[in-house]
């Protein structure tokens, strides 16, 4: 019975179908964009408690800050629009060296509002990555198994996040030690090269003979406006449910919690290891039974996994907890990002996820501005809970939107 239970587990970490070599290359290209991209911009939250200490700010300030710095996201779409007029590839490199430069310098702020703007350039880079990445892997990964292509970039960003973790230590080593970890990012100039010469521009994207000049305007008042804002909804309030719960997660453990800084980097280490398998399920349920139902079981565990971290003490209770949040929003990733891609045309694809993405940002810097009055007032956990009934209402939304399993990016139909 073992045996069959982990035989079964382990079919739905497979993709639905193999993949081809040219499947394989542009995977293997996005984790490595993944590990920088992941390790950059987790170090702001794996930090949190020591980069607080050393500005000088209360946990509410520092919520304040990391609001600040998501606004800067609305910035991506210089590269989104770059990317519908002439390619993904240069406007996705360019987001890519921006994001890694960036996380060096936060390295060597000496102020909060030092920390923000570079922060903040972090943050609108990764919008940018982040969307002409999954753009990049839709258009070119063969349509069975796109789901779970997105999955591998995802995962790959939860590697480099648990590095992030991993690195937390070297922020003990006296008072600019958390300087360091933001440091080591700079390894990731040294895919740049690599990148340049291996990754292809979208075959998908050179086919199309028009590019609509205002795409932003389609989005807003064309044939799939309606369908826009559904996603961006789903995207703003999942996002301040997630922004708020993943950035205190330290913060919960340690400062509120009183445990060690090795028991917390183990539970969360060991929780997100567990819940990654998410990426991988979840893109393979998104390939095998849909996008919409993978998104609403993805978001539901998401929020009851949280309920668990911020309402409960015990360690085991917590390392659990933190397996089911982890899977549920690991999975979010493959399934939503899939979604999204599926549901426009190519020649406003770009621009549709970058805006959706800004959106979430927002959505993230609006669950922070809450949490900078309530976190202080009624309490961190009770601000979790508020926020994770926003997340319950994006998972029914998300029955709203239509299946795109299987999408043929080249026929998108608004009325479908």
């Amino acid at each position: 019975m073992v045996v069959r239970f982990l035989r079964s587990v382990f079919a739905r970490i497979l993709p639905v179908q193999p993949f081809s070599s040219s499947d394989r290359a542009i995977a293997g290209l996005m984790w490595v964009v993944g590990m920088v991209q992941g390790y950059v911009q987790a170090q702001a939250f794996a930090t949190l408690p020591f980069t607080r200490v050393a500005l000088g700010l209360t946990a509410g300030e520092m919520s304040l800050v990391m609001a600040f710095t998501r606004v800067a996201s609305f910035g991506a779409l210089v590269f989104s629009l770059w990317g519908d007029r002439s390619g993904r590839k240069r406007p996705f490199l360019g987001a890519y060296l921006m994001l890694v430069l960036a996380g060096t310098a936060t390295a060597g702020v000496g102020s909060a509002w030092e920390f923000a703007t570079a922060q903040a350039a972090v943050r609108l880079a990764t919008a940018a990555v982040t969307s002409l990445g999954i753009v990049l892997i839709a258009e070119q990964i063969s349509p069975p198994v796109r789901a779970y292509g997105i999955s591998i970039y995802g995962a790959a960003g939860s590697v480099g996040a648990g590095l992030a973790l991993a690195a937390l230590p070297l922020a003990e080593m006296g008072p600019n030690g958390w300087r360091l970890p933001f440091a080591l990012g700079l390894v990731g100039l040294a895919a740049i090269p690599f990148l340049r010469r291996r990754l292809g521009e979208s075959a998908v994207f050179a086919g199309e003979a028009e590019h609509p000049g205002a795409p932003i305007r389609e989005l807003l008042r064309g044939r799939f406006a309606g369908r826009f804002r559904t996603a961006a909804t789903i995207g703003f309030l999942a996002a301040a449910f997630f922004s708020v719960g993943l950035a205190f997660v330290t913060e919960r453990l340690v400062n509120d919690l009183g445990l060690g800084t090795g028991t917390a980097v183990a539970i969360s280490l060991a929780g997100g290891i567990i819940g990654g398998v998410g990426f991988f399920a979840g893109g393979w349920m998104a390939d095998k039974w849909g996008r919409r139902l993978t998104t609403v079981v993805a978001l539901l565990a998401a929020v009851a996994g949280a309920m668990g971290l911020y309402w409960l003490s015990e360690p085991w209770q917590l390392a659990v907890s933190v397996v089911v949040s982890s899977f549920g929003s690991f999975a979010f990733v493959p399934a939503g990002g899939a979604h999204r891609a599926e549901l426009f045309p190519t020649a406003v694809r770009a621009t549709a996820q970058t805006a959706a993405t800004i959106l979430a940002m927002l959505g993230s810097t609006v669950g922070l501005l809450v949490g900078t009055v309530t976190i202080d007032t009624i309490g961190l956990s009770e601000t979790v809970t508020g926020l994770g009934l926003g997340a319950v209402l994006a998972a029914a939304l998300t029955l709203r939107l239509p299946e795109t399993r299987g999408q043929n990016l080249e026929e998108v139909d608004p009325d479908q």
